[in-house]
């Protein structure tokens, strides 16, 4: 067999569609099928795979449990629900002081409206504006840290409040309504009834020198603040 012949009878090779060596795996079809999935699932498929984002977010954690032993020796589970807490206390930024001036026998007690703490022998509390008077003078009996009984030498009477919130002069001092809790206000002390604590009640004297009711007190007022004289 020439050459001649083989070249003049060369024929090109021909390719069968159906026995093609290209790959149809890569081409579009797939993403074609793909997006007619997701045509066909349409807006309500969409809410489900939602629901069920949902549902694994709304999952709880299992409540854990501990075994505890008593003195026989038996087992007893305790759930995290079943534990109770301890209720939550609130915090008061105010600290009960301790003024040293309260160890001596006998003070006075300045309030910033201009006058002086004073007990008379009606058990009448109002603001003197008098220094010399003798029932500004007044024995402070501490009770525990912080508290305090409050009682006028000249008179005997214990400071108090009574039932509506009214200062007066109280002849026994074993009752409760005679304790007051002592709190700084800077250089100056304030003093709260210890049984009226709730309600917030403080001792006060007005600027036109009268006591003034322990439900208009707050804190904060300047007719509740009051500064220690030592007395010789």
């Amino acid at each position: 067999m020439s050459l001649r012949w083989i070249h003049e009878n060369l024929e090109a090779p021909t390719c069968d569609e159906e026995c093609s060596d290209i790959d149809d795996s890569c081409s579009d079809d797939s993403y074609d099928s793909d997006l007619s999935i997701g045509e066909e699932k349409g807006p309500g498929s969409e809410k489900e795979i939602n629901g069920d984002r949902r549902r694994k977010r709304e999952t709880r954690r299992h409540p854990t449990t501990t075994v505890k032993f008593d003195e026989n020796g038996t087992s007893h589970y305790i759930t995290s629900e079943s534990v109770k807490r301890s209720p939550c206390v609130i915090w008061d930024p105010r600290k009960p002081a301790q003024n040293p001036v309260y160890n001596c026998l006998v003070i006075k007690l300045f309030c910033r409206t201009g006058y002086h703490l004073g007990v008379s022998e009606s058990g009448r509390v109002r603001g003197l504006s008098a220094t010399n008077e003798p029932h500004a003078l007044l024995h402070i009996i501490p009770v525990s840290f912080g508290v305090v009984r409050i009682q006028n030498i000249e008179t005997s009477l214990y400071l108090a409040f009574n039932k509506k919130g009214r200062l007066y002069g109280e002849l026994n001092g074993n009752k409760d309504n005679t304790e007051w809790e002592q709190w700084n206000v800077g250089s100056y002390d304030a003093f709260r009834s210890r049984k009226y604590a709730n309600y917030g009640w403080w001792i006060g004297i007005k600027k036109n020198g009268r006591a003034k009711p322990g439900p208009r007190t707050s804190w904060g007022q300047k007719s509740i603040q009051f500064l220690a004289i030592r007395q010789e």
